[in-house]
């Protein structure tokens, strides 16, 4: 087993969420409205970026999403429908990257596919049943 694989096979995805118990009563509100993103890391070498490197978005069962893709903090783009892909090979280089994919979904108990695909690479990402949509992956590049 290569190191890619074995690094592709450990990666984690954490949960993180907030929650907050014995705030006054016009606090509550905002506690219950609770705050998750699930983020995941992986890294790459720099000539995979001589390739393809596919983000693509899904909304499952006919469900409608609204959001931005962010690379280190910059859009690159517009999140519309059901569907959305974008190459980020055009976009990376060597060194750390942060891709953040946010929005909203409608239905709310519908579900979101986040996949990044090369020919070495695939990692998935979902989520459902919130509405929103709050994705975090950390991209290095070797």
């Amino acid at each position: 087993m290569s190191f890619k694989s074995l690094a592709l096979a450990a990666f984690s995805t954490v949960v993180l969420s907030t929650m907050v118990s014995g705030l006054p009563q016009e606090m509550d509100a905002i506690a219950q409205n609770q705050i998750s993103v699930q983020s995941t890391s992986i890294d790459l070498e720099s000539s995979e970026l001589n390739q393809p490197l596919w983000l693509s978005i899904n909304a499952l069962n006919g469900a409608n999403l609204q959001g931005q893709i962010k690379l280190n903090g910059r859009m690159i783009q517009r999140i519309n429908g059901s569907e959305t892909q974008v190459n980020l090979s055009n976009y990376l280089s060597r060194g750390e990257h942060q891709l953040m994919v946010t929005g909203s979904y409608y239905p709310s108990h519908s579900s979101v596919i986040i996949e990044l695909n090369s020919n070495t690479t695939q990692v998935s990402q979902q989520t459902s049943g919130t509405g929103s949509l709050n994705q975090q992956l950390t991209i290095g590049v070797r």
